[in-house]
C-alpha cells in the first residue's frame, strides 16, 4: 500500500456493506481473520479481509470495522451504523448526524464535503494508556503507565 495515496478521512456510504479501513495500526481490539473473503474497489481490483477491530474518539466507539487490505478510503457503512443499534443517520444539504433514537442526542455532527458526507471522527489510534492512580496514604499517590 502507498501511503501517500491513503485517505484519512471517514466516509458515511449508504452504498457500503460494511465498515472498512485500509489502515490496521487505527484499530483496537483487532482480531485476524482467515478466508473472510474479499473486496472489490471500483477499479475493479480486490483487496483481502484480514480483520476486523473498532475505532474510537473518546466518546463513540464503531466496532465490526473489516480491515482491507489495500483500501485506500475509510468507509462507514450506514445499513451497518443503524440496523440494530438504536442509532439513526440524518443528511441533509449541510452534512449528517448520528442521533441516539431513544434519548435523540445528537452523537457526531459532520458537515458535507462538496457531493460527499464526511464523518467528524478522529479515532484514538493505537493501543490505549492505562493510567491508574491508587492512594496508598493520604501523602502518597502513585500514577503508573
Amino acid at each position: 500500500m502507498h501511503d501517500e495515496l491513503y485517505d484519512s478521512e471517514w466516509y458515511i456510504d449508504s452504498g457500503c456493506s460494511h465498515h472498512m479501513i485500509g489502515r490496521r495500526e487505527e484499530l483496537r481490539e483487532f482480531r485476524s481473520l482467515k478466508d473472510s473473503g474479499r473486496v472489490k474497489f471500483g477499479n475493479n481490483t480486490t483487496g483481502e479481509i484480514k480483520g476486523c477491530g473498532m475505532i474510537m474518539n473518546g466518546e463513540f466507539s464503531i466496532r465490526k470495522v473489516a480491515y482491507v487490505e489495500g483500501l485506500q478510503h475509510n468507509q462507514i457503512s450506514v445499513s451497518q451504523l443503524v440496523v440494530g443499534t438504536g442509532l439513526n443517520v440524518s443528511f441533509d444539504d449541510e452534512g449528517s448526524e448520528i442521533i441516539e433514537k431513544k434519548s435523540k442526542a445528537v452523537l457526531l455532527k459532520s458537515k458535507r464535503k462538496e457531493e460527499m458526507y464526511h464523518l467528524n471522527l478522529n479515532p484514538i489510534k493505537g493501543k490505549p494508556d492505562i493510567c491508574l492512580l491508587m492512594k496508598a496514604s493520604s501523602d502518597d499517590s502513585w500514577i503508573c503507565h
